[in-house]
């Protein structure tokens, strides 16, 4: 008999996905596509690691630090990720 779990992801949390990373992914810096609340989640977690209020325009994405960690990069700052993080989004509350 099969047993199907249900693994927390970016369709499983509030907001409209707008920009992703993980392990294997470079830098990916942008902007922010519209004004409103971003929140910052990881694949592993229902609860938003960061929430920030961004205008349309202002920076947002993600960075390798040089040790491989991912980085989430907004406005002018910044929140790393422990080594073991492996998938991380940006949403912007619908």
């Amino acid at each position: 008999m099969f047993c199907l779990l249900a693994i927390a992801g970016c369709g499983s949390q509030k907001g409209k996905t707008v920009m992703t990373a993980g392990p294997d992914s470079g830098d990916n810096v942008g902007t922010a596509p519209d004004t409103g609340t971003y929140t910052l989640y990881t694949s592993m977690s229902p609860n938003p690691t960061l929430t920030v209020k961004l205008k349309q325009g202002d920076v947002l994405g993600f960075r390798k630090t040089a040790d491989k960690r991912i980085e989430a990069v907004y406005q002018d700052k910044t929140y790393s990720f422990d080594k073991g993080t492996a998938q991380v989004y940006w949403k912007v509350e619908e």
